[in-house]
């Protein structure tokens, strides 16, 4: 099994595992499911980031809208929450994705502002948490590749970690 396959099963076994976790967490019921699917799409968000550098709007955009559009029809009461979230997510990661020019793309940006949308205030920890993750192991490249600061990597993936982590851990709105 070549490099590639190895990592696509990966990809899958932790999808799986994350749903596993994620419908044990939140029952088997329609928010339990939406969750679930969240996860794998955050699995798949990580593995084509990690595979090609970009983070596809054909997944990061609808991820967001979906969650928008299922809080205004079945949990209205978090609806300003998650807006609030998104948009803040959204303006935090454009300033440092300006301010430090090349670090973030366009694509990291996006994704803040989806689990914004997601998570609502459990954003915050899970945005960080992806920050604190990702900064490591920029740091362990560093020092491993003992390449320069011109160096990219892929930083959906620990953006991805900490919204799966926040699902498990934390208590965002109810999706549906």
């Amino acid at each position: 099994m070549g490099d590639s396959a190895v990592r696509a099963a990966a990809a899958i076994v932790a999808a799986a595992a994350l749903a596993v976790a994620t419908l044990l967490r939140f029952g088997v019921g329609a928010n339990g499911v939406a969750w679930a699917v969240v996860q794998v799409v955050l699995v798949a968000l990580a593995w084509v980031d990690l595979r090609e550098r970009r983070l596809p709007n054909v997944l990061v955009v609808p991820l967001g809208l979906a969650a928008l559009v299922a809080r205004a029809a079945f949990v209205r009461g978090a609806l300003v929450e998650v807006v609030v979230a998104g948009g803040v997510a959204f303006a935090v990661f454009l300033l440092l994705a300006l301010v430090v020019r090349g670090g973030l793309g366009m694509g990291d940006v996006k994704l803040a502002a989806a689990e914004g949308l997601l998570l609502g205030r459990a954003a915050v920890d899970a945005l960080l948490l992806g920050v604190v993750l990702g900064g490591l192991a920029a740091v362990a490249l560093l020092v491993v590749r003992r390449s320069g600061r011109a160096s990219t990597y892929a930083y959906g993936p620990y953006l991805a970690l900490g919204a799966a982590v926040a699902i498990l851990v934390w208590s965002p709105p109810r999706l549906v």
